[in-house]
This record gives C-alpha cells, structure tokens and sequence, in this order.
C-alpha cells in the first residue's frame, strides 16, 4: 500500500477533483485517519517484544477478504450518523481505491522479504510529497495529522466493531478496545520513529530506517518514471504504468466512486446496490476480483 503521507494527499486530490469541499472538509484530522483505511491494525502493540499478530490479523482480513461488502456496509452505516463518520468513512473508502490501483505495483517493486514493503512505501511517500507539495516528509511529523479527541476515536470504534464484527464474527481480538488502541499505538509509533534531525537513523538504524521518513539519497527510479517494464505480481501481466500513473488511474476511479457516496449519503436517489457494482469486490492487494482467489507471488525489488 501506499504510505500514509500519500493517502492524505489522495483523499485531499479527491476530494479538490469532485468540488465538495463545503461537505468534506479537506486537512482535517478525522478524514486523515480515515484515509489510513485498516492499517493502524498493523500498529497495534507495534513493540519487538510486544507484538500481537491476532490483531494486526484483522488488518490483513480487511485488506483480502470480503472488501467490497465491507465498505458498503461501513457507508451504509453512516448514512443519517454524524459528519464526522461520514468523513472518516469517505477516506476510508478512498484508501481502498488508492491500494487496489497501487499496490500490485509495490508488491513487484518491494518483494516479500523483511521490512522491505515498508521501506518503499516510505521512500514513495516522500517523492510523492515532494512532488505535489514540496514538502519534506522528514521534516514534518505525520503523527500530527492524526490527532483525535477521545469521542470521536470511541465513535469510530464502534463503527469498525460493529462492521466486523458482521462480516469476521469469530475474531475475538475484534473489541472496541483494541480498535481505539491500535489508534492511539500507530500514532505512538508515528512519532517515535519521527526523525527531523536525522539523529535516530543514525543510532537505531536498522529498527527505524524502514519505517521512518529521511532524505533519498539514491537516483534510482522508483516511480518508475522511466516506464519500464514491470509485472503484475499476481498474473505476471506486463505494465509499463509509473506509480504517478496508477496513482492518477486511482483518482480517476475514486471521483467517480466517491460522487455516487455523497450522493446516496444527501438522498440523491442513488442506491446502495449501485454503489455496490461501482465499488465491486476487489482486493486492497492485488488489485484483482476476490473470486479469482489470486496470490501476490511475482517480485524484482528494486529496495
């Protein structure tokens, strides 16, 4: 997936595209964290000797199973609730559409060893900022763009408990509780291995480097801006698309996506049927149909 510097920016670049900024505000904290979809579920108990993977299990369910019924049922469930639910909903939703565009292409480009996923998205996130905003992402802590108060984080919770609860019944991990905590641990996470001086890359390198945003110091493409050759992971079908491509290709698709959601939330007559065939089933990893039951398997790192 994309890193969480670029799901902001695309949410916001949505959200510009379609002209709703009077019903959805752009840059605020809640949209922003909505924008993270499932993956503060990778943060919980984010400590080495602490980790849980029951609960970073739940991300991962989110990301391959049953992702268009999910986020039908999340927008079904805000409508008539408050703003603030709808507008975490619409940036979750936009997470989806990003990963599903997008991530194929990391998968290729970071392979399946170590922390290396990670790493790419970092170094990606960092171009992309860079170059829509001119911002420094090692200069200016992301935890900050992911503060809620107590109430809102409670209100949320219980949206994804309740979500999950109907779609993945025999997670027992799945609790208000640990929802609100995997919150509040990736926005701990977020701002400890936050690095504006460049001191803690230099002493606790290999614990925070794939993780913590720091200059690039390498020429190597990976944007693929030269538009080589690359292959699906899943299908091993040929593409020559650059990540700003497939990012545009997300947009594209989630304006269109995101018009239909607003809509049927101000009672414009659109059906949750036919946002159920616009969204479809498609999986946050490889892009594909779920019912092609595809495994991501092909890779040449370029990390």
């Amino acid at each position: 997936m994309p890193n969480i510097w670029t799901h902001m920016l695309f949410c916001e670049e949505v959200i510009d595209s379609i002209g709703v900024t009077k019903s959805i505000p752009k840059n605020s904290y809640i949209l922003n964290l909505g924008a993270q979809g499932p993956d503060p579920f990778f943060y919980f108990n984010f400590w080495p000797w602490k980790k849980d993977g029951s609960v970073n299990h739940i991300g991962n369910l989110l990301h391959t199973e049953k992702c268009g019924e999910f986020l039908i049922d999340l927008i079904g469930s805000v409508k008539g609730q408050s703003d603030e639910l709808k507008y975490y909903t619409f940036g979750f939703v936009t997470h989806h559409i990003l990963d599903r565009n997008a991530h194929p292409y990391i998968h290729y480009k970071a392979g399946y060893e170590g922390n290396n996923h990670s790493k790419l998205e970092i170094i990606i996130d960092t171009l992309m900022m860079e170059r829509y905003k001119n911002l420094k992402t090692w200069k200016t802590p992301v935890y900050k763009e992911i503060h809620l108060n107590k109430q809102l984080k409670t209100d949320i919770a219980e949206l994804l408990y309740q979500t999950i609860k109907k779609h993945f019944p025999n997670q027992e991990q799945n609790t208000r509780k640990n929802i609100i905590k995997s919150f509040n641990d990736m926005k701990l996470a977020l701002k400890i291995i936050a690095d504006p001086h460049g001191w803690k890359n230099k002493l606790l390198h290999s614990m925070v480097s794939s993780f913590s945003h720091q200059p690039i110091l390498d020429h190597k493409d990976y944007l693929n801006l030269e538009h080589n050759t690359w292959y699906h992971p899943a299908t091993n079908e040929p593409s020559q698309k650059s990540f700003i491509d497939l990012y545009e290709q997300g947009r594209i698709e989630a304006v269109e996506i995101m018009k239909k959601v607003i809509g049927y939330w101000q009672n414009d007559g659109t059906k949750l049927e036919e946002l159920a065939v616009s969204i479809g089933d498609i999986s946050y990893d490889t892009g594909l149909p779920l019912n092609r039951n595809l495994q991501n398997q092909f890779c040449d790192p370029i990390i």
